[in-house]
């Protein structure tokens, strides 16, 4: 992989640096063995990191700039690169430098020190982070706690953003190694080391569990498909189940949770950088990234409690093989019609090791406000409405009930 350097000037004529990062559909760990800096950054000046990448990378390739003035990860939602590192008093950590926008939440951020186990039976000091609806300003009064062991290693585990990630990489580069885990790769990747025991680009798997329910969503365009995903999630995350429910997105488009976050203030931004990054990141075999999406989902159902599958778009022959890896699946149509389209989408053909999908729920989608039970056997069914960023921040009750009986059993 070969990093590229742009120069740049914010919107106050502030100069910077940029290594943007090549998309890459896979990114082996192995590769920060033999990663490179681009030539000709100049450290008396902020470096800001900018792609598609694993939080393990950004990690180690702000630990690489810690010279320079300061250091930022740009994230989209917000316009501009939020300041993880800083050395010059005219830069503060969790500063958004470029941008406009006022994220002052009052969310919530509790790091604890745990322990986990690899399968080779080691175990390892965790820094175990749970964090829901943070704003980077959360960065400029951040304290590790008192219990951390400097001279063990450190595990950073958690669903978080990777600025966060980023800066606690930053904070704790003085313990024997730190690694960051990734619950998409199912792996822990070591980002700094201060002994020769395990370097950068190393990495572990930790123990397994029995594989959690699956739930695949499916509907029409413009149902609201992508934006019950979401409000599910985020619903469970303010729950308390931050680190126990994950939301995968089989498409290539790169709509992230800053994606729904962008479609409240710039819905035009938001749709824009989706088709740039749908048309950069299309697969040339549509056929191997489906079935490469299908081992994801298997694996990550074995280390967490559930797992919310987003297929996107239209019904396709190619989505089928994603099936077999899911347990339930949930409808959404705004057309009564393109509901038994989708139920028999989801009849996989059953086999020794395969078992049928069970559907969880149906949702008709409206325009109005409005959650109405039709059914409630042999599977929810309801009329629910609207479905529009900025406008439907939860999803409902009843629905979430329904996904909680799975989660306990």
């Amino acid at each position: 992989m070969t990093l590229k350097l742009i120069y740049e000037y914010d919107a106050e004529g502030e100069f910077y640096q940029k290594i943007e990062i090549p998309y890459e559909n896979q990114l082996p760990a192995e590769i920060l063995k033999k990663l490179e800096l681009p030539e000709g950054i100049d450290f008396n000046y902020g470096v800001v990191i900018d792609g598609k990448a694993p939080n393990w990378f950004y990690s180690y390739l702000a630990y690489q700039c810690q010279n320079a003035a300061w250091v930022g990860c740009y994230y989209p939602q917000l316009e501009g690169a939020i300041v993880v590192h800083s050395q010059t008093p005219t830069v503060e950590v969790g500063q958004i430098q470029g941008s406009t926008k006022n994220n002052l939440l009052n969310g919530n951020l509790e790091l604890k020190v745990n322990e986990v186990i690899t399968v080779d039976g080691d175990r390892y000091q965790c820094l175990l982070i749970h964090a829901v609806d943070i704003s980077p300003q959360v960065l400029d009064s951040l304290t590790l706690p008192s219990d951390l062991n400097w001279n063990r290693e450190i595990v950073l585990w958690g669903q978080a953003p990777v600025w966060l990630y980023t800066h606690l990489v930053m904070r704790c580069q003085q313990a024997s190694w730190v690694a960051c885990y990734n619950i998409r790769t199912t792996e822990a990747v070591v980002v700094v080391s201060q002994c020769p025991k395990l370097v950068p680009g190393d990495k572990f798997k930790l123990v397994p569990k029995s594989p959690c329910p699956a739930i695949v969503f499916g509907g029409p365009p413009n149902s609201g498909k992508s934006l019950l995903g979401y409000t599910l999630k985020e619903t469970l995350v303010k729950m308390g189940w931050n680190n126990k429910v994950y939301l995968h997105r089989t498409t290539w488009d790169g709509e992230g949770d800053w994606f729904a976050q962008m479609m409240r203030t710039n819905p035009e931004l938001a749709n824009e950088l989706s088709k740039i990054a749908g048309r950069r990141k299309k697969p040339e075999n549509t056929a191997e990234y489906f079935s490469q999406q299908a081992e994801v989902i298997k694996e990550i159902r074995r280390y967490t409690d559930l797992v919310l599958v987003d297929l996107g778009g239209m019904p396709r022959e190619a989505d089928k093989i994603l099936l077999p890896s899911c347990t339930h699946y949930i409808i959404i149509s705004n057309s009564k019609e393109a509901v038994d389209e989708w139920h028999k989408f989801f009849q996989i053909v059953k086999t020794d090791t395969e078992e049928e999908l069970i559907p969880l729920a149906v949702i008709h989608s409206v325009e109005d406000k409005k959650v109405k039970i039709v059914n409630r056997e042999p599977y929810l069914e309801i009329i629910a409405g609207p479905w529009r960023y900025g406008e439907t921040e939860t999803a409902p009750q009843e629905l979430v009930e329904q996904v909680m009986k799975l989660i306990r059993e």
